[in-house]
């Protein structure tokens, strides 16, 4: 294991998920994207924090 790590930022739209699937498919290991999860969240409990509905808390 390397003592490397790397972490993946951009915008919505950008590719970070489709970059952290295709190195995972080529054997690196990674961790989901976070965001996504946090929004599956929101939408679930009718939350507003989501990038779409309040600026504020997504910034």
């Amino acid at each position: 294991m390397s003592d490397h790590f790397f972490v993946v930022t951009g915008g919505p739209g950008a590719g970070k998920t489709s970059l952290i699937t295709e190195l995972s498919r080529r054997g690196f290991h990674t961790i989901p994207e976070s965001g996504r999860a946090i929004i599956h969240e929101e939408m679930q409990s009718g939350g507003d924090a989501l990038p779409w509905a309040d600026r504020i808390t997504d910034a």
